[in-house]
Formats: C-alpha cells, sequence, structure tokens
C-alpha cells in the first residue's frame, strides 16, 4: 500500500508542478513568502556566526601572542632524569585530545629552585647580600643564541682539580655576566638554602652569548616562567647548561632539589574561529583543573581562555536581543504566508467546489495541496540558505560593517545548523500553506455559493476562539517572563540559563494582541456604519458595511498591516533604545565630559585653588568639585550597613553633571537646591592675624592632652594647629604662629583662615583618654600690628555645638561658667573617658543642624527608612548626622544594584568631617569638567593632554566620555549588528508589505468585480465608484499602520525591561528609555506608502476599464 501510495505521488507530481508553472502569477506572492521564511530563519546562524568571526577577530587582536599561548608550570622535587620523563609524557599526552588542533609548537624547560651565589671559598656568607642564581635547560638552544665569548659548553663535565670537585660548565647571558662581573671561565658556588647532600655546586663560565631576537616566542618560556617569581628586590643569573647534565650530574649533587618545569604551548591564532572558540575555552580550563588535582604547586598562564569565555558570553547576551527582533520577523512571515495562500485558495474555491462535483473526495483535493505545499517548501528549504549566504555577505557593504570589514564583503559559510533552520523554515512554512488548505478542501458547491451570497461574519479564528487562546498563552508566558525577571536568567554557579519559549513571547504578544483586535473591528465597524450613516456619505457607508458584513476578506490585510508596522515599531524602538542606552552607560558611568578620579591634594606646600588650574584651561566650562567617600550607618545599634557618601558642589553640579530626568521625581536642580546648607561655618580672622590663641584652665595638669584649632584657610583646604599640652592647672593663654610655624611637611594656608573648631587630644596611643574638663574664656588673634583682637569672650554660647566625634562624645557637656580669668564668664566643656587620638570639643556654629541628604530608593525600602528620618553616619572613623530630604532611583556614576548611596551637599560634609580631624584632613577626591558649547576637536584634545601632562594636582583616572563613546561606536556587535538587523527587518516589513498589499488588492478586485459591476448598474458613477475603491483601501491602510505602531509602542514599553542586559549579561544601569529610531521608521512608512498608492492608483486603472455587460452576463454570475 506503502509503495502504491508513493507511486500515485510520483505519477500525479509532474501534474502539480506543471499546474504551479500555469498558476505562477498568483503563486509567487506566496513562494516569495515561504523562500523568505526559509532565508530568514537559515539566515539567522549564518548572520550570528558571521558576526561571531567579527568579534572572536576582535578579541584575538586585542591579545599579544604571549598572552594567547598557554603557559604550563610545575614543581616536582626529588629531581630525576625518569620523573621529569613521565611528567613531560603526561602533560603531552593529555594536552593532545584537548589543545593539540590549536598548538603549533610546545617548548618544555626546566629550572632549578633559586639557590644563593656567591664565589668560591666564600660560601658561608652565601645569602647574605641580594645575588641569586639557578640552573636552568632549554631545547635547542645554540640557534637562537650567538656566543659572544668562550665556547658552547653545558656539556662539559669533569674532574678539574686534584680534589676531585666536580665543576659544571654554563652558558651565561652576556649581559648577566656584566651585571656580575663575570668573564668566560670564572667559576661561581651555586649554594642550596637548604641542608643537602652537598653544601655548593661549582659552576664554571664556559661561553658568554646575545639572544638573536629577544621577541622571539622561544625566550618567553625564560621571562613567562623561569623569571616570573622573580622578585626585583634581587640580582639573579640563570645559568643554562644542557638537559642530561642537569638529571645525571646536578640532580644526583642535590639529591632534595626541586625542579620547576616549565611548558610554552604556541597557539595557532589562525585554528581559532567561532565554531570551536567555546569548546577551546573549556579545554583550557578543563585541562588546567585535571593538571592542579594531580600536581602539587601547579600553575597555567594565560589570557585566552578568560578572553574566549567572555567572548562567549558576549555572543550569548547579544544573540538573545537580536533573536527575539529575527523570531519576530520569523512569525510575520509565516503568517504573512498563511495570508497570502488563504488568499490563493480562496481565489480557487470554484475550481475546488467544481472537483467536489464531478466526485473527488476531500482527501484527494487536500493530498494536491499537501503536495503543492510540500514541492514549495522543498525548494525553498534549499533555495533559502543559499539565498541568506548570498544576502549576509552583502550586508558587508552597509556602512555599520565599513570600519570593521573595510566595505568588502561579509565573511558567510553554509553550515548544518543553517540548513537544519532552513528545514525548520520549510516546515512551518509547508503548516502555515495547509491552515488555508485544509478548509479549503471540504468546501461543496452549496458552501461556495452559500459563501459567495453571505461571507462569514466570523474569521476561522474568531470562530474557535484561537485568538483568545493565544492570548491566554502569552499573558501566561509573559507572567513568567515578569517573575523571571529576564530574557536570560543565571544559575546559582553563574552559569546563563535561557529559555527559549521566553524569547518568542514578544512576537506571541503581538500577535495575540492583534487578533483581538480583530474580534473586535468588525463590531466597531457595525456600529460605525449604523450611528454615522446618516452623516457618511453613501460611498464611505457602504464601505463601513461591507467591511462589518465581510470581515475575513480585510482581517488577512488589516492583521498583516498591524503586525508590519507593530514589528517596525519595536524593531526601531529597540535599536534606537539600544544605541541610545549605549551612549548614557558611558554619561553615567562617567557623569560628565571628563572627570577626574582619586584627587590628591598636595599634603605639603602652599595651599592652592582647588579648581582655578583646571578652569584656566582652554575649553573648559564648568569645574564641579565633589568627593566619594565610604561610610557605615550606624543609626541602628546592629547590623551597620556600608553606603556610598557622595558630596557634590551644589552650584556647579548642575552645569557640568549628566543626568536623566526619570531618574527621580525631582529635577536635578531641586535635588541641588534641596542640599543647600546655609549654617554658620565657623569664624572668620582678620586679614592681618599673626598668632592664634586660646585662654584656657584645664581641671588638672594633663601633660599629654594638648590643645588643638582647626582651621579652614581661603582655597578650602584644612589645617590643625597645636597650641600646646594642658599642663597646668590654672589660666594659660596657649597660642600659636598661624604662618611661620608651619613645618616643611605641612600645607602653608592662604589668608583669611577661618576657626571651625576647638578641642583636646590624648597624644599616647596607649592611653585612653580620661575624664576631664576645661573653662575657655576666650578665642583670641595678634595682628601684624601688634593689636589684640578677641573673637569670641564666652558671654553665652549659643554660637557653639559639641563635637560629635565618636561614640563617647555622647556624654559631653558644654555650659557656662561664672568663672573666668576676667570676672565675667567663660565657656565651661567636659568630657567622658574615650579613646586616644581622637578629637573631642566643640566647634562654632549657631544650632545644630543635620545634613540634607538624599538617598537612593531601594536604601530607603531594604532599610524601612523614610523621608525625614535621621541617619549617623561613620566615615573613616568620624560622625555625622545626616537627614533624609529626598530619594532618587539612579544618580550619575553610582550603581544602586551593587551599593546604596547617600548625596550630600559637598560644603557640609566636608566641613563636619574636618571639625574634628586630627591629621590631615578630607578633601575633594575628584572633579566633574564639562566643556564649552561648540568645541572643537582640537581643543578637546589640547584640553586632556593638558590634564594628563600638566595636572593641578595628581589623580588616580581620567574618565573620557567621548574616547568611551568611540570605543562603543565601532564595537562590532554593537554597530554593526544591530545595523544588520534594522535592514533585514525594515527589507522584510518593505517587501512583505508591498507583496502583501498588492496580492490582496488583485485578488480582492478579481473577487468583487461582478460587486463593483452591479454597483454601476444601481447609479453609482465611475468617480463614486473610484472613490469607494480609494477610500476603503485607505481606511484600512490607516487603521492598521496606526493600530500598529501603537501596539508597537506598548509592546516595546511592556518588553524592554526585560531585555535590559549588557554585553555581559549584567543590569544595564541606567535602565532603558524608549528611544524610536523614527528616520529609519519614517522613511520605511513613506516607502510603504508610495507603494499602496501605487496599488490603488492600478486598482483605480482597473476599474474604470469595468466592461458592465461582460461582467453581468450570466456565464459570469
Amino acid at each position: 500500500m506503502k509503495m502504491e501510495g508513493l507511486a500515485k505521488i510520483i505519477r500525479v507530481w509532474p501534474l502539480i508542478v506543471r499546474r504551479l508553472i500555469v498558476n505562477w502569477r498568483t503563486l509567487s506572492t506566496v513562494i516569495i513568502g515561504v523562500v523568505l521564511a526559509c532565508s530568514i530563519m537559515s539566515g539567522t546562524v549564518v548572520f550570528f556566526d558571521s558576526l561571531k568571526e567579527i568579534a572572536l577577530d576582535d578579541v584575538l587582536k586585542s591579545l599579544d601572542k604571549e598572552e594567547i599561548n598557554i603557559l604550563v608550570q610545575a614543581e616536582k622535587g626529588p629531581t630525576n632524569a625518569d620523573e621529569a620523563s613521565t611528567l613531560n609524557e603526561r602533560i603531552h599526552s593529555f594536552s593532545e585530545g584537548l589543545l593539540s588542533s590549536h598548538v603549533s609548537e610546545i617548548l618544555h624547560g626546566g629550572r632549578t629552585t633559586t639557590l644563593f651565589f656567591s664565589y668560591p671559598g666564600q660560601e658561608q656568607n652565601a645569602g647574605k647580600d641580594n645575588s641569586r642564581t639557578f640552573f636552568a635547560y632549554l631545547p635547542n638552544l645554540q640557534p637562537h643564541i650567538t656566543i659572544t665569548d668562550g665556547i658552547f659548553g653545558g656539556n662539559g663535565l669533569g674532574e678539574l682539580t686534584s680534589e676531585e670537585i666536580s665543576v659544571i660548565k654554563v652558558l651565561v647571558n652576556v649581559q648577566d655576566a656584566a651585571n656580575f662581573g663575570l668573564q668566560v671561565g670564572d667559576r661561581i658556588s651555586a649554594v642550596p638554602y637548604w641542608d643537602d647532600s652537598v653544601s655548593h655546586v661549582t659552576a664554571e663560565v664556559a661561553g658568554t652569548f646575545e639572544k638573536n631576537n629577544q621577541d622571539d616566542l622561544y625566550w618567553s618560556i625564560e621571562q613567562k616562567g623561569f623569571m616570573y617569581s622573580a622578585s626585583d628586590s634581587f640580582k639573579t643569573i640563570p645559568l643554562y647548561l644542557n638537559e642530561d647534565v642537569y638529571m645525571e650530574h646536578l640532580a644526583s649533587k642535590f639529591l632534595d632539589l626541586e625542579t620547576t618545569y616549565v611548558w610554552m604551548f604556541d597557539i595557532d591564532r589562525e585554528s581559532i574561529n567561532s565554531s570551536n572558540a567555546s569548546n577551546l575555552a573549556s579545554n583550557i580550563t578543563y585541562f588546567g583543573n585535571r593538571l592542579e588535582s594531580e600536581l602539587n604547586r601547579f600553575v597555567i598562564r594565560t589570557e585566552l581562555d578568560k578572553s574566549l569565555q567572555k567572548y562567549d558570553t558576549r555572543i550569548l547576551f547579544t544573540k538573545l536581543q537580536m533573536y527575539v527582533v529575527l523570531i519576530m520577523i520569523t512569525f510575520v512571515v509565516l503568517y504573512y504566508v498563511v495570508a497570502l495562500s488563504s488568499l490563493v485558495v480562496e481565489e480557487r474555491r470554484f475550481e475546488v467546489s467544481k472537483l467536489r462535483s464531478r466526485g473527488a473526495s476531500s482527501s484527494q483535493i487536500l493530498s494536491v495541496f499537501v503536495i503543492e505545499g510540500a514541492t514549495i517548501s522543498f525548494f525553498a528549504t534549499l533555495l533559502g540558505p543559499l539565498i541568506a549566504v548570498g544576502g549576509i555577505s552583502l550586508l558587508g557593504f552597509l556602512p555599520g560593517f565599513h570600519e570593521i570589514n573595510d566595505g568588502a564583503f561579509l565573511s558567510a559559510r553554509l553550515t548544518y545548523q543553517a540548513l537544519f533552520m532552513s528545514i525548520l523554515g520549510g516546515i512551518l512554512s509547508f503548516l502555515a500553506l495547509m491552515i488555508p488548505s485544509i478548509q479549503a478542501s471540504r468546501l461543496t458547491v452549496s458552501d461556495e455559493r452559500t459563501k459567495s451570497n453571505r461571507p462569514n461574519r466570523l474569521t476561522f479564528i474568531s470562530r474557535y476562539y484561537i485568538d483568545v487562546i493565544v492570548l491566554i498563552v502569552s499573558l501566561f508566558l509573559f507572567n513568567q517572563l515578569n517573575e523571571q525577571g529576564s530574557m536570560a536568567a543565571r544559575g546559582v554557579l553563574g552559569d546563563v540559563k535561557v529559555n527559549q519559549i521566553m524569547l518568542a513571547v514578544p512576537a506571541i504578544m503581538l500577535i495575540a494582541s492583534a487578533l483581538v483586535i480583530l474580534r473586535i473591528f468588525p463590531l466597531v465597524m457595525n456600529i460605525a456604519s449604523r450611528v454615522l450613516s446618516r452623516y457618511l456619505p453613501v460611498g464611505i457607508t457602504l464601505i463601513m458595511w461591507q467591511i462589518s458584513r465581510n470581515p475575513s476578506n480585510y482581517s488577512r490585510l488589516l492583521l498583516l498591516l498591524i503586525l508590519m508596522t507593530g514589528l517596525g515599531i519595536f524593531v526601531s524602538s529597540f535599536g534606537g533604545t539600544l544605541n541610545k542606552n549605549f551612549e548614557d552607560r558611558v554619561y553615567y558611568s562617567h557623569g560628565s565630559d571628563i572627570r577626574l578620579s582619586s584627587v590628591s591634594l598636595n599634603p605639603r606646600g602652599r595651599s592652592k585653588p582647588l579648581t582655578k588650574g583646571i578652569e584656566s584651561i582652554n575649553g573648559v566650562s564648568t569645574v564641579s568639585p565633589s568627593v566619594r567617600l565610604i561610610g557605615t550607618d550606624v543609626t541602628k545599634t546592629f547590623g551597620s550597613d556600608s553606603i556610598t557618601v557622595l558630596g557634590i558642589d551644589t552650584d556647579q553640579f548642575e552645569q557640568s553633571a549628566w543626568y536623566r530626568d526619570d531618574f527621580s521625581e525631582s529635577s536635578l536642580s531641586k535635588i541641588s537646591d534641596t542640599l543647600q546648607d546655609t549654617d554658620t561655618k565657623g569664624i572668620e580672622l582678620p586679614d592681618r592675624s599673626r598668632s592664634f590663641g586660646v585662654l584656657v584652665k584645664s581641671d588638672k595638669s594633663r601633660p599629654t592632652t594638648v590643645l588643638v584649632a582647626r582651621m579652614k584657610d581661603k582655597n578650602g583646604r584644612y589645617l590643625s594647629y597645636d597650641l600646646g599640652s594642658l599642663d597646668s592647672g590654672g589660666w594659660t593663654l596657649k597660642q600659636v604662629e598661624i604662618f611661620g610655624n608651619r613645618g616643611r611637611f605641612q600645607v602653608f594656608p592662604a589668608r583669611p583662615l577661618t576657626l571651625i573648631s576647638i578641642g583636646i587630644v590624648e597624644t599616647i596611643p596607649q592611653k585612653k583618654l580620661t575624664s576631664g574638663s576645661i573653662l575657655i574664656d576666650s578665642v583670641r588673634v595678634r595682628l601684624s600690628t601688634g593689636e589684640v583682637v578677641n573673637l569670641e569672650d564666652f558671654r553665652d554660647i549659643n554660637g557653639w555645638q559639641i563635637i560629635d566625634s565618636s561614640i563617647s562624645s555622647a556624654n559631653d557637656r558644654l555650659g557656662i561658667s561664672e568663672i573666668s580669668a576676667k570676672s565675667d564668664s567663660s565657656a565651661f566643656f567636659t568630657w567622658s573617658e574615650g579613646p586616644p587620638i581622637t578629637m573631642r570639643g566643640i566647634y562654632p556654629s549657631t544650632k545644630f543642624k543635620p545634613i540634607s541628604a538624599i538617598v537612593n530608593s531601594d536604601f530607603l525600602i531594604n532599610s524601612r527608612y523614610s523621608l525625614g528620618d535621621q541617619l549617623k553616619l561613620s566615615i573613616g572613623g568620624l560622625r555625622i548626622d545626616v537627614v533624609l530630604r529626598d530619594k532618587v532611583k539612579y544618580f550619575p556614576t553610582i550603581n544602586p544594584t551593587e551599593d546604596d548611596f547617600i548625596v550630600v551637599g559637598l560644603d557640609p560634609l566636608i566641613h563636619r568631617l574636618n571639625i574634628s580631624s586630627l591629621f590631615g584632613s578630607t578633601d575633594p577626591n575628584e572633579f566633574w569638567i564639562d566643556y564649552e558649547d561648540g568645541i572643537t576637536n582640537e581643543t578637546k584634545m589640547g584640553l586632556k593632554e593638558e590634564l594628563i601632562n600638566d595636572p593641578s594636582f595628581p589623580y588616580g583616572k581620567l574618565w573620557d566620555t567621548e574616547s568611551m563613546l568611540e570605543i562603543n561606536r565601532v564595537d562590532p556587535l554593537v554597530k554593526a549588528g544591530w545595523h544588520a538587523i534594522l535592514v533585514i527587518a525594515f527589507g522584510s516589513i518593505l517587501l512583505l508589505s508591498a507583496i502583501g498589499f498588492f496580492s490582496h488588492a488583485y485578488i480582492s478586485y478579481r473577487n468583487r468585480r461582478f460587486q463593483f459591476a452591479l454597483l454601476r448598474t444601481l447609479g453609482f458613477s465611475t468617480r463614486q465608484l473610484i472613490t469607494t475603491i480609494w477610500v476603503e483601501q485607505v481606511l484600512i491602510i490607516t487603521l492598521g499602520m496606526i493600530v500598529g505602531t501603537w501596539m508597537g509602542g506598548r509592546l516595546s514599553e511592556a518588553v524592554m525591561p526585560f531585555l535590559s542586559s549588557d554585553d555581559y549579561g549584567n543590569q544595564v544601569i541606567p535602565p532603558f528609555v524608549i528611544q524610536v529610531d523614527w528616520v529609519n521608521l519614517m522613511i520605511t512608512y513613506a516607502a510603504m506608502i508610495l507603494i499602496f498608492a501605487a496599488v490603488i492608483g492600478s486598482l483605480i486603472f482597473l476599474a474604470r476599464r469595468l466592461v458592465l455587460n461582460k461582467m453581468l452576463r450570466l456565464g459570469d454570475t
């Protein structure tokens, strides 16, 4: 039976092929869709293979030869030839199956443990200087060196004296010989640091040599293996000899000698490609882990495995985003196949009904459709990969590929995976072709006449609630995606797990939403036709009535347009959002045009203005200093949390920083205003002040406790002045010269100075500060004229506050005493017991006020704080109080997923921390620099060169936003990949829209010619008929594009957050902001509209040529 069925198919197949050829005009649109589906699915594999090759080449170019090669090092002892041979065979045999296809050569060498260098007769003094040596052997040494003096020795081994002292002849590098003052014939002693059978071994310099090529891979064994662990503090000379002498003679002298064996695997860069890169990385890791478990003190050095693993992860996460788009394109193409095949089948329904009337069964008719569909799918499966390879090759001429491919053809190859995807595309297309064919095969003559006279009001999808089912499935998958949080999830061990179904969620959601809208569409048109019929022209009312009466005829085109425009919006949003986010991530991490971090202000010399030097550079608009510190929340007794504290210049930060409105509910301007601090900051000293003094009386003599004053100069530099110890129980004037008493290791301040605090310090680290008290009568300065000016006489203490420097200071008290040196009043400060080297005292301030702070939202949630709460932070052992005024989601340069943070004003933070600082000061450690508007590239380069070559203050790193953006712009995965995806997407949209609309319009016109002729006989003029056709098509096009655009936008907003991971799977900071690439989208829309207009014009032309008497003949009806 099976053979008979196959024979029938073989006999029928030529007839069906001939039938396909006859109907090529009608079927060509379907064939194009099937070929396109196979091409896109196979092209996905081809495209990513090409992209992976480009990215891999980029990775390999970033590594030099030594970083690509694999160096293996193992220590074994005691040394003997058998063990060395066994170990060497083990390394070779194990690497054979894992690395052999990528290794062009394996170099092997060995060296002894480092030995003390000495001269004969001085062995007892060995090790007392920094001279060291070791013996080593390298394979085939002679071709790689040139003998400068002596002979090629190393194999000379003999009894050289009557005392039978064996001397090993060695070769040394001519530079090492010069460093040690050695010549040919000189002897040295190599003394072990351990006890062995001999106290030393004598070596004689048989020859000196120069390396033929210092950069030769051969010598990497010496540099990366032999000398890798050699300390720079020691002077080391390698002594080279033959391997057999090393194993037979040297090892026989040092019975406990350990040898470091080194193997260098020369990796062939050309052997690495995208198909084997992942396996190579895994093999290197496995190779290292396996040997490490077998050998003691084993090391493997290479950057290749780490780079390939990063490349693999990066490819994976980049592919995920692109796969989402390509899956959407594939779904749309498959629907196109369904829609167009439905049109074709509908046009042939009269033919099907006649076959049924002449005795053909449903199965026989269906078999014809099956063979037709299988034939189309089969040839499309073969043709698709070839088209894909050709098309992907041509992508190399796109602008995005020019910088990385020199505008040449893109490397594209056909693989088994590509063929498999083409077959899968052919199968899916075949199933899509069968959907309308199954329904059509059951059509009888009576069904055909009934359908012609009264079309189904419900489509097949609506009748069986397929749209509702798809919607429920899409909502379920979206909920799963929402719980997962991302298209890809990381496991406990950091492995990436991808649920392939989740990648199709956007496509399923788009189709489900469109199908539900189609269910509502006829109802809306029916209601509109009834309500608006009295107000609208007859033609438009007739159109609306026709659409509601025969929705299946219009739903195919409407759904196709919705999917096309929805896909267009989603893709343009995807591409535009990713491009914008790449820029936003750079700006977010850098903060401003240029940022200098880890700045160190000069700890000695003259005080300099903070920003004046940078502001004077040509091209600088604003400079905003800031300070970045790590603090601890000590508000709670237990569970203190680390937190990043950022102090910003509230006057300049808004001008220099990059900020996005969605980072917070408040604007950056409002945030800056919130952080402003108007609190009084100290007592300014007169400009002509020469000395500063405090009249004090201690409760008792405290020789180790000193009185300290903290000052701030004109440039914001903070300084400590030692006023002397409290070594008397009576009234004493403690004073210091302001400018003449600065040591050479201290900052020389700039006038005027401001007093910011006065306190006492226990100076002995091993001694606690005992509780006590002091009376402070007055604070005064002596001017250059000799005049004494009182800055504070303490008639009251309303303008002073207690320093909260530690837990112990909670018990400190400040009051007024009637005891004074001048019989008026004085300040009475008492303190409790506390730690040494910690300042306890008072500072001038109108009232105690915590610093206003902005906090990240997650910190509020996790810590259960609320806005308005007051926190106590410990920063570098110093305590400050802050009050939470506002919250932000994100703040430039800080990753809230890794660090909680608090942002405060720079001035109040620096001031509060320096009030109780004892040594040095807390100063701004970052500068945020903004370019002038319209600055040229030459000026920018000059600005950066001046910051690099002649900075005002030393700094750790220069963050250059523009340079980082340039790096991202030439990234092959960032630039070329998405350029190609956009071309594929917009090209597919344009092609399918054009063909789909033309086919639908033409077939619909042919099926409705009798209806148009009937309208003419009922009194419609040619102009009215043309208007009806024009309005009908424009209405469907407008509705489809508007609804599709709206749906694509909503889909982007819903799905994009789940794709917000960078190339390495980390959450993108800052998050995506939907950015539509309107330029490319509008170009595509404009092209679509032009094509639609041309098709509508063609329909109008055909309608004008309509012959009524021919169409209304009985045979034609």
